[in-house]
């Protein structure tokens, strides 16, 4: 049996969805691409509704897992995902940008704490 979220989300509280998103990266270009991410990624994808709830990466700097939000289901963000990977400003910030990322995984999660 899942575990229910400690403190339930009102009838009344718009639906949000989360993804955890899991990169494996080149130890060498870890600090480059956390740069990268808070200066030019994460900005634009909040100005499209998106929130970064929090952003970790591991000791070895081989790996970097954020979750990020937004209100709506879960076909709703994937729209907005696929409006957001298709878009020109996307295309933009990482045109000529180094090849940081190695290994995706990304999933919807819901938070239980």
């Amino acid at each position: 049996m899942a575990a229910q979220p400690e403190h339930p989300r009102p009838n009344d509280a718009p639906e949000r969805t989360t993804y955890m998103r899991r990169y494996a990266l080149d130890p060498a270009l870890a600090q480059e691409f956390v740069g990268f991410l808070t200066k030019k990624v994460i900005p634009a994808r909040e100005e499209r509704g998106f929130t970064v709830e929090s952003m970790w990466l591991s000791d070895g700097m081989d790996e970097l897992t954020w979750f990020v939000s937004r209100f709506g289901d879960r076909e709703e963000f994937a729209q907005a995902e696929k409006e957001w990977e298709e878009s020109p400003e996307r295309a933009e910030i990482f045109a000529g940008a180094p090849a940081y990322v190695t290994a995706k995984d990304l999933r919807p999660v819901t938070r239980l704490r």
